[in-house]
């Protein structure tokens, strides 16, 4: 349309100059201008239609570039909800599973990558908050059942004690179930206690300070056979070692469940050993058996729960829950023990508890340990020389080793005072006829001491129809407890304690906590 208007123009220019008479050059002139304007008019309209082009393949672009973006952010969003959130969640349960990161590495610092990452922290936190909230209210929720039902074992406790101070003449067969039940009440005594003490309840206290070797000896009651299974402690003590009051009871609750754990993992027909030292920092226990032993894994996991200081929640005591270990850490990081495992020398776990010097009294002389407390096992002292010429046979109650044999030995003085023992020249070989006859004298001799004797004893006896000898045992006493205990204890310097007198170990009892295996319970 603007060329039909320029055209028109110049035929109306065209008539206007004939009409009037211009110049032809004017004429000419305006036709270039309108070719130029046509030609400005062409190149405007070719740069709008390119600009226009370039705008919609900038605009195409943009759009490819979103839509990508748009489905990398949709890939990675699904990757955090179906990968990343159930690895998280896996991990704060068992700590060694990992969290994946990224789909796209591209994205690593971006505002995606960065809301992605306050996401997951989020539900961690919220996830471990509401975690411990219920863990919490779960382990209150055992520490009160525990607790009320260690409560009535200790009613049940005293009314069976009560029941055989009442009767002390009582059948001694009903006397033994009723020890029997006893020990049942003993071991559901400790089934209700350990959970409650993994859950952070505290153990009941004592008044008095007691001997360490007399808890090793009630911790070892609190385990089912343990006549058959817990060999009797080895007391390697030089000193009346004792714990304070506020301990007795802790350290008696380590040694029963490590003494438990023994006896469980080791054949039927293995004993397990005890042994009490002295050390440089306190004193110590050592438990050991000759059970299966632990693997790598086993250990680890077990010096992390015994170490306590590292908290442990319920779902991680397993199912049925095991809750004996984390018992002993719990008291561990009350009371300041400190319970390491090793492989023992017989191929299973030795367990040493060690007793801060914080926690140890040394006891009073008048305060002996219990009749069923072992007496220490002291170094012999070197015999007094022997005059020239005699024999010395060395014999088990010299030695203090009970599987050791007699040794004979020839001694004599030598001339003078104070001098060394030299051994005494061989004796000349004798013939047969001699040396029977020689040995035929000694029998008759011998057998004349002895009929000598037996004579003196039955005038004794004539004279004195009850035995000499007072026998210890109270009425109260059952027929099956050891009377040899009182002997034993006044023979190692200490004073004797009548089986029925309560220890200070012992609590309320008034008789030793003993039962026919046959007769025990199952642990519980």
């Amino acid at each position: 349309m603007l060329i039909e208007v320029v055209a028109a123009a110049v035929v109306a220019g065209g008539a206007t100059a004939a009409a009037t008479g211009g110049p032809l050059v004017a004429a000419r002139r305006r036709a270039r201008r309108a070719g130029e304007d046509i030609r400005e008019a062409y190149a405007a309209r070719d740069a709008a239609l390119a600009a226009e082009g370039a705008a919609r393949a900038e605009a195409g672009a943009a759009r490819t570039e979103a839509r990508t973006v748009r489905e990398t952010v949709e890939r990675e969003t699904r990757h955090l909800l179906e990968a990343r959130m159930p690895a998280l969640l896996s991990h704060l349960r068992t700590p060694h599973v990992t969290v994946p990161g990224l789909l796209t590495p591209e994205l690593a610092g971006t505002a995606v990558d960065r809301l992605h990452r306050a996401l997951l922290d989020a539900v961690a936190e919220g996830v471990a908050a509401e975690s411990e909230r219920v863990d919490e209210a779960g382990r209150a929720v055992v520490r009160g059942a525990m607790s009320r039902v260690h409560s009535l074992q200790l009613r049940l406790q005293d009314g069976l004690s009560e029941i055989q101070r009442r009767h002390p003449d009582a059948d001694p067969a009903l006397m033994a179930d009723v020890l029997a039940l006893d020990m049942l009440n003993e071991l559901i005594g400790r089934a209700a206690q350990t959970p409650a003490l993994a859950t952070g309840s505290t153990p009941m206290l004592f008044r008095d300070d007691t001997h360490l070797v007399d808890i090793a000896v009630s911790a070892a009651s609190r385990v089912r056979d343990f006549k058959e299974r817990v060999g009797e402690p080895v007391n390697h003590l030089t000193r009346s070692v004792g714990v304070m009051a506020q301990s007795v009871e802790p350290l008696r609750a380590v040694l029963a469940e490590l003494l438990a754990n023994a006896v469980h993992f080791s054949h039927g027909t293995l004993k397990v050993d005890v042994s009490l030292h002295e050390t440089q920092t306190g004193a110590s226990v050592i438990v050991e058996d000759a059970g299966v032993g632990l693997n790598a894994e086993q250990f680890a996991r077990a010096e992390r729960l015994l170490s306590g200081a590292h908290p442990v929640r319920l779902v991680e005591l397993g199912d049925p829950p095991q809750t004996g270990w984390a018992a002993i850490g719990a008291l561990v990081r009350q009371y300041g023990f400190q319970v390491s495992l090793k492989k023992s020398s017989y191929g299973g776990v030795a367990a040493v508890v060690s007793v801060p010097a914080a926690l140890l009294v040394e006891m009073p002389e008048g305060h002996a340990p219990s009749v069923h407390a072992p007496a220490p096992v002291r170094t012999p002292e070197p015999a007094a020389p022997l005059p020239a010429g005699v024999r010395s046979v060395t014999r088990t109650a010299e030695t203090g080793d009970p599987t050791a044999l007699p040794r004979r030995r020839r001694k004599t003085r030598e001339r003078g005072t104070g001098g060394p023992v030299a051994p005494v020249a061989e004796l000349p070989r004798l013939e047969p006829r001699e040396a029977k006859a020689r040995w035929g004298g000694w029998q008759a001799g011998r057998d004349r001491g002895r009929e000598a004797v037996e004579a003196v004893e039955r005038e004794s006896a004539g004279a004195t129809p009850h035995s000499t000898r007072e026998d210890t045992r109270s009425p109260q006493d059952p027929p099956h407890s050891r009377p040899s205990e009182d002997v034993r204890a006044a023979g190692s310097g200490n004073t004797p304690v009548p089986p029925t007198e309560r220890a200070p170990h012992e609590g309320p009892r008034s008789t030793p906590r003993t039962a026919p295996a046959q007769q025990r319970g199952h642990d519980l």
